[in-house]
């Protein structure tokens, strides 16, 4: 069984940095940081499906967007966001050819035979959106 977590499912979410703060990211640690504001920068997670391909060599970003400092709550927040997800029918395993996981070791989230397309991995975690109690792990 797989869990789910707090990150995105696609493989790269790409979003411009606004000076308010609100994105939180956690650390190996359990920690919860912010997001520091760069001027003209983007914010690149990675999601599921990057985790699933590289054998855990980029992991999911755990993240989460909170309410702003009490001084920050009355900024505008305009958020614009790119999602990039393989296309549905690739099934989500490891690269295995790539030279790069195979110098450093693969971790599979799942076995080969058991790991979803990415239509069955976007489909599922869009239907559990809500529903489903996340636990870390």
């Amino acid at each position: 069984m797989l869990t789910l977590l707090p990150q995105d499912f696609g493989s790269i979410t790409i979003l411009w940095s606004q000076p308010v703060a609100a994105l939180q990211i956690q650390t190996r640690e359990g920690e919860w940081r912010w997001i520091r504001h760069m001027e003209n920068a983007l914010v690149v997670n990675a999601g599921d499906a990057i985790d699933f391909l590289t054998g855990g060599y980029y992991k999911g970003t755990i993240h989460r967007v909170v309410q702003p400092a009490v001084d920050q709550r009355n900024y505008t927040r305009l958020g614009a966001f790119f999602f990039a997800m393989p296309n549905d029918d690739i099934k989500l395993v490891p690269m295995v050819e790539s030279p790069v996981l195979q110098r450093v070791g693969i971790q599979r989230r799942c076995e080969d035979s058991e790991a979803p397309t990415m239509e069955r991995w976007r489909v599922a975690r869009t239907m559990s959106y809500g529903i489903s109690k996340l636990k870390s792990g």
